[in-house]
């Protein structure tokens, strides 16, 4: 425990010096500080994982969410390697990490769904909440939706159901593991949606800030779902 609680601590360290690094436009720099902390959530997996091999139940949960992690750091790789190209290749690049993270986000929501006793449908207006805000911020002029927007759009859906799945779990089936899955699914979301902005922002400031909100929201949802292996 001790371990995770290190690994985390410096994960977020990392997280912060990746954001400042980025908005100060050293990329690689910032790519390797990126790597570094995803590395982090996979190894807070591993060795949550190892210590479920005597409980079939937990063990099948925690390789879901290894699985779910694994995709989110190929997702990573693909964002990183999008910094560190032309813009044509670099949208290239941001299609796939956005693809990466929905099949892990789909994959969440799946199974959430499974573990629940039953489903609230009254909940699934809330998926459209992300989407909605990008629309209107577009629609304010507060951010410039292009082309390779529409894949963000549809991820903003996607990462919703999967935070409503997680919602439905917390509600239906209450537990140290419901709370932490809702907290990591809704501070993913708010992570992600303020990646849009970062990207299609027209307030220099505001992408600047919205960096570390990425970042550290990003790592600290990852962390809750590597570490809910062990509840």
């Amino acid at each position: 425990m001790i371990g995770i609680y290190v690994i985390s601590g410096l994960m977020v360290v990392s997280a912060f010096i990746t954001a400042a690094f980025y908005v100060n436009e050293h990329r690689v720099v910032a790519t390797i500080a990126k790597t570094v902390s995803s590395l982090g959530f996979m190894l807070i997996a591993f060795i949550a994982l190892s210590k479920n091999f005597d409980n079939v139940t937990n063990l099948k949960y925690g390789m879901v969410m290894l699985t779910g992690l694994m995709l989110c750091f190929v997702g990573d790789v693909f964002l990183m390697m999008k910094e560190l190209f032309t813009e044509r290749t670099a949208n290239l690049y941001l299609l796939l990490g956005v693809g990466a993270f929905s099949l892990a986000q789909i994959m969440f929501a799946i199974r959430f769904v499974m573990y629940a006793d039953r489903f609230i449908f009254w909940l699934l207006p809330i998926v459209l909440i992300a989407p909605a805000i990008l629309l209107v911020s577009h629609k304010l002029n507060i951010i410039r939706l292009e082309k390779t927007a529409v894949g963000l759009i549809v991820y903003s859906v996607i990462i919703g159901l999967a935070m409503v799945c997680a919602l439905n779990f917390l509600i239906v089936n209450p537990s140290r593991r419901s709370v932490a899955i809702f907290v990591a699914l809704l501070t993913f979301m708010i992570s992600d949606t303020a990646l849009c902005y970062t990207y299609y922002g027209r307030s220099v400031t505001l992408r600047r800030i919205l960096n570390y909100v990425v970042m550290l929201f990003y790592y600290a949802a990852t962390i809750l779902l590597a570490y809910s292996i062990l509840l």
